[in-house]
């Protein structure tokens, strides 16, 4: 099967959508290909401005993303193949792209930013996705298909093989960022998700969240048809897992399995957001597609609102950060919205996967 990417939708309200076929290689040669100017755009922002305000030097930025590459060799080599097709693609040097993959970790930037819900009565999976206003842009969709049929569909920054997605076998993965210390030890959290969405159901999506490594700080919400569900929150060198209390999983950017201890002052944007989601479903009828989206696009609480206007933080150069992106997930039909950019309009853009027999 050769690989191919068509560009089917690039309008000021939507994100462009990509479809890239065959092996992981294949469809990461196809998806360097389609977004070659993207992808480079994005990185130099990253390399010249965000990463430019650390401690790190672009040496030092080149040794961590080639232990990168040796992790994804050990944990996710499918994985690896795919940046490395990435890089073929955009024509660009392959440790540019795993820095690129890694830029949570090499970053681990101090931002308040994503609201993730799940509910199992209608198995809807969701998230606002914030971070710096540039990126809104430069984002995409990526639909993926495997020689067999089975696909997955992932919004992303270009250059990325994974961020919020799902995939034909029922599987959903929202993220948030969490702030713990931590070594460059385990595979990083972007490149965990594109080894998540090939998982062809819950228990090998729960297998390899146990078998990824530590050595990061985010938490991840993976979800499945038949109502499975579990918060991961990799907190440094822990793991906790947390189960669906009253068919109910929310997150945003502080470590719930700590409960009081979690909620610092330091974190009190996230813990004021954490707790408007549970008003705002204790507030509404029903847990579906409706009520997810209503909640997600609320403008309500001023700077603790769920969905953010860009406003500018006091980190990484003071760029304005708010709400990117609105994702919601129909895991039971393989149904996928999603909005672009902050704002309460309801104007979501679906698109369909084929779901599993």
């Amino acid at each position: 099967m050769n690989a191919s990417a068509v560009t089917k939708s690039d309008s000021a309200q939507h994100f462009p959508v990509i479809e890239v076929t065959g092996t992981a290689r294949m469809r990461g040669r196809g998806h360097g290909e389609a977004l070659a100017s993207r992808i480079k755009t994005t990185l130099d922002f990253y390399l010249d401005d965000l990463f430019a305000g650390t401690h790190l030097s672009r040496d030092q930025i080149r040794q961590r993303a080639l232990r990168v590459r040796e992790i994804g060799q050990r944990y996710a080599p499918a994985v690896n193949e795919e940046i490395l097709g990435i890089s073929e693609g955009a024509g660009l040097e392959a440790w540019q792209l795993f820095a690129l993959n890694a830029r949570t970790e090499i970053l681990n930037a101090r931002v308040d930013e994503c609201s993730a819900l799940y509910f199992a009565d209608h198995g809807v999976l969701g998230q606002n996705w914030d971070w710096i206003e540039p990126l809104e842009a430069l984002c995409v969709v990526v639909r993926h298909r495997q020689a067999d049929g089975f696909e997955h569909i992932t919004f992303c920054e270009p250059g990325m093989v994974g961020k919020i997605g799902m995939n034909s076998g029922g599987v959903g993965v929202c993220l948030n960022i969490l702030f713990a210390p931590h070594d460059l030890s385990g595979l990083p959290v972007h490149m965990l998700i594109g080894q998540l969405l090939a998982c062809r159901d819950f228990e090998q999506a729960h297998t390899t969240l146990a078998q990824c490594g530590l050595g990061k700080a985010s938490h991840l919400l993976v979800a499945a048809r038949g109502r499975r569900a579990v918060s991961a929150e990799f907190y440094g060198d822990e793991l906790h897992l947390l189960e669906p209390k009253s068919g109910v999983l929310l997150h945003t950017n502080h470590c719930v399995a700590l409960g009081a201890a979690g909620r610092r002052e330091d974190l009190a944007n996230s813990c004021a957001r954490y707790d408007r989601l549970v008003d705002r479903i204790g507030q509404l009828p029903g847990r579906d597609v409706s009520t997810a989206k209503s909640i997600l696009l609320s403008l309500d609480g001023g700077e603790d609102s769920i969905m953010r206007p860009y406003r500018p933080q006091n980190v990484l150069g003071n760029h304005a950060v708010g709400s990117c992106a609105s994702i919601v997930m129909e895991l039971e039909t393989g149904r996928f919205h999603v909005k672009r950019g902050p704002g309460d309009e309801d104007n979501y853009q679906s698109l369909a996967l084929a779901t599993a027999a």
